[in-house]
């Protein structure tokens, strides 16, 4: 993509290589190519010039890019600014977005990258230029020092971050458990307009439809048996601010279509009412699981899915970004009272850390720092401190050996072993007395002994429930 006319660039950077490699690239498309090696000497070039373009690193001689870029705004106007660095964390991404910025690139990038970045800023600031559109000044960030990393899969969920903090569009967070989902949901609200409103989060909506509606869309007075008051819900309080749908992979269908409803036009029903109200709430949903596997099973929405993942940031796990690790375990322990990592964990140890898979990720490397210190009690960590890691299992979840799955397992060996190599025919009838009688136990406890109501959630017929209850009573008084 090329702009119909000429271009000044201004490329600020210590680094003799990054200014030669910018002149080339860029001069070759027919702009022209400025350079300065300190920001004061930028900002001097700056004033003397007419800048389409400014390119500019963080850590220079002298005052820093990310201070010193108030300044390029005011000499440079509405020209697009792109921030280079190889420091990158969350910080440094929002305050170089928040303080004019309008692309961010991570060092080392490839010159293919830097290419296409200053081509489309270029093209934007042409098109500005022709519908005189202004951007607004944006409020300086506060602190967001809880995620931790420098590896490039996380500079570019920082990235996303800085770049839509500030919108209103709705976001999916995905990754695995233990990613850290949840504190970028909150990163999110931090930096956003919405910061001095309120911050919400539900989860786990495993309840009845009635009591996940409820919780989010509140109900009125003699909804249903037990609402003996008005109650306001999830989005009735957050109004105004943001709203945290963790795994919303389990939200009912019929919920889905209400939550569908408040994204597109910003109104819910109350149980128990017809009239609609309104509210105005930015949604961030967040899930471990394929939602696209969820709509071809018919337990998701498309159209919530497509609504919800206008901008999509997946989390990497612990494992695919092991350079991370000793960082993690720096702030975990600095937490913990510890000056420096290496006081409490030496170097052939840390080694060991990052060769584990953390199955659990960033939580169960934070638990496993936490419980080395108890055990270390002011010694330098050894191997044995730590607990040891999770495992997967055959279904990807993650465990420490007690996992449905692996319970199974361990009642199968031992049923097998106690048949002394005899042969068994009643294996699967055996597994479904011993376990069938808690699962209906549960369940007619979980539906206050409505066995039409239970029968429903186990998917059977209510005669077949009717017998298995039977069945086990009986059993129960012969062992009696």
């Amino acid at each position: 993509m090329n702009t119909s006319s000429k271009c000044t660039v201004l490329v600020v950077d210590d680094e003799p290589s990054i200014c030669w490699g910018f002149e080339r690239l860029l001069g070759e498309q027919g702009h022209h190519v400025l350079t300065a090696s300190s920001a004061e000497e930028g900002l001097q070039t700056a004033a003397d010039n007419q800048i389409d373009l400014l390119v500019l690193d963080v850590r220079l001689p002298g005052e820093d890019g990310i201070s010193a870029l108030p300044r390029f705004r005011r000499e440079i106007g509405d020209a697009p600014v792109v921030v280079m660095t190889a420091f990158g964390d969350l910080d440094t991404a929002v305050a170089a977005i928040h303080g004019g910025a309008s692309e961010y690139l991570t060092k080392p990038f490839k010159l293919e990258e830097a290419s296409r970045v200053c081509q489309a800023m270029l093209v934007q600031a042409e098109r500005a230029k022709q519908l005189d559109v202004e951007a607004s000044p944006i409020d300086s960030p506060g602190d967001a020092a809880v995620l931790v990393g420098r590896s490039p899969s996380m500079q570019q969920v920082f990235r996303k971050i800085a770049l839509v903090a500030d919108s209103d569009l709705s976001v999916l967070i995905t990754g695995e458990t233990g990613t850290g989902k949840e504190l970028v949901a909150a990163a999110i609200h931090r930096h956003s307009r919405r910061r001095e409103s309120s911050y919400a989060s539900a989860g786990a909506f495993l309840d009845t439809r009635q009591v996940v509606e409820s919780e989010l869309f509140c109900h009125v007075k003699g909804a249903f048996t037990g609402a003996a008051e008005t109650r306001k819900g999830l989005f009735e309080l957050a109004d105004g601010g943001t709203v945290l749908l963790d795994e919303i992979g389990d939200l009912p269908m019929a919920t889905q279509v209400k939550l569908l409803r408040v994204i597109e036009q910003g109104e819910f029903t109350a149980v128990g009412d017809v009239r609609p109200r309104k509210c105005d709430v930015r949604v961030i949903a967040a899930t471990n699981r394929d939602l696209k596997t969820g709509v071809q099973e018919r337990t998701f929405r498309e159209d919530l899915l497509y609504r919800l993942s206008a901008v999509a940031i997946d989390l990497p796990p612990l494992r695919e970004r092991r350079d991370d690790i000793p960082l993690l375990c720096e702030y975990f322990l600095r937490r913990l009272g510890y000056a420096r990592a290496t006081d409490a964990i030496p170097a052939e140890l840390m080694q060991q850390l990052q060769e584990r898979s953390w199955f659990g990720n960033v939580r169960e490397l934070r638990n496993a720092v936490e419980h080395a210190s108890v055990m270390a009690r002011g010694r330098r960590f050894e191997l044995g401190d730590f607990p040891s890691p999770q495992q997967r299992n055959r279904a990807g979840d993650q465990s420490q050996g007690g996992t449905l799955d692996h319970l199974v397992e361990q009642w199968t060996q031992e049923q097998l072993k106690q048949s002394g190599g005899e042969s068994i025919t009643d294996l699967h009838d055996r597994l479904t007395n011993a376990t069938e009688p808690a699962l209906l136990r549960v369940v007619l406890e979980f539906t206050g002994g409505n066995r039409a109501a239970a029968a429903q959630v186990l998917g059977m017929h209510r005669g077949t429930l009717r017998e298995r209850l039977k069945r086990y009573e009986a059993d129960s008084a012969q062992q009696d």
